[in-house]
């Protein structure tokens, strides 16, 4: 859970790292530090994995419940809602967004999702956990001047086998 933290803020400070097209940043995300960070891939483990999916899991809803969480997560960081980041992130990935909540101050951030389409991947039980990864892509505005920019990346979302707790964000990767 400490590395899909770690990833997840690595992914999220390389968001405008530059390109031949812009990449996309969080919200909030300092700019200049985008470049001390490479987002290298998170995977999920050795664990059994499949593209068919278990018995019973219905892959086009949780793709319709993973945009909603999506549009949740950026309009909760935008707006500093750390309980409402609480609920949705692993301890880690929520540790690391509160210190970035809280190295950007009282700057205002808003964030336009423009379009969003949500594909799940794979399942995997490892450690007594499920995990699911699901793939975005879409066109976000990060701010009212500027155009629209592109969204590709895969949420690696994790949730105990016992039952106990939902899904949460355990680490993202930018494709």
């Amino acid at each position: 859970l400490a590395m899909a933290a770690f990833m997840l803020f690595r992914f999220l400070m390389r968001r405008n790292a530059p390109a031949t097209a812009p990449a996309m940043q969080y919200a909030g995300m300092p700019q200049s530090a985008s470049a001390a960070y490479d987002a290298a891939p998170v995977a999920i483990g050795s664990g059994q994995s499949s593209r068919s999916f278990p018995p019973g899991f219905d892959a086009d809803a949780f793709a319709r419940e993973a945009k909603l969480n999506f549009i949740r997560l950026q309009a909760a960081f935008d707006a500093g809602n750390l309980e409402d980041l609480r609920a949705f992130t692993s301890p880690e990935v929520f540790a690391e967004l509160s210190m970035q909540i809280a190295e950007r101050g009282v700057n205002a951030q808003t964030t336009d999702v423009m379009t969003l389409n949500a594909e799940v991947l794979e399942t995997a039980d490892e450690d007594n956990r499920h995990l699911v990864s699901v793939r975005f892509t879409g066109l976000v505005r990060e701010a009212g001047d500027q155009g629209a920019m592109p969204l590709d990346e895969v949420w690696h979302l994790s949730k105990p086998a016992n039952g106990q707790g939902g899904w949460v964000i355990a680490g993202i990767q930018q494709q």
